[in-house]
């Protein structure tokens, strides 16, 4: 059965080419343009996963995380990093962006129980 992941982007073009690399890799992606389409989407569908990329200011990319915590507390959350000094707190697993890396960050956190 295919991983299912919550793809929270914040620029088009962006969204696009992450959810064809995570297709390709066999997950399941749902993605949202902008944190109000994923919490609708977030509301109505079951995800297995979180991705939340990098392309927004850390306060808004926070109010997802912080979202997804009270709403969907099970759900691993993977923050895309466009600074390695940026963090995002209460993420389970942060990644560059532009690293090849961040796919395997992805397989990683969904083997984390």
């Amino acid at each position: 059965m295919s991983i299912s992941i919550l793809h929270v982007a914040y620029v088009p073009a962006l969204l696009q080419t992450r959810q064809v690399m995570l297709e390709k890799n066999g997950y399941t992606v749902i993605s949202a343009l902008g944190n109000d389409e994923a919490i609708a989407l977030a509301s109505s569908a079951h995800f297995d996963l979180a991705v939340v990329s990098s392309s927004a200011p850390p306060a808004v990319r926070s109010e997802m995380v912080r979202w997804l915590k009270q709403h969907i507390p099970d759900v691993h959350i993977v923050a895309l990093l466009a600074f390695e000094h940026v963090r995002l707190l209460d993420v389970d697993c942060a990644v560059l962006s532009d690293s090849r890396d961040w796919l395997a960050a992805i397989a990683d956190c969904v083997k984390q129980p």
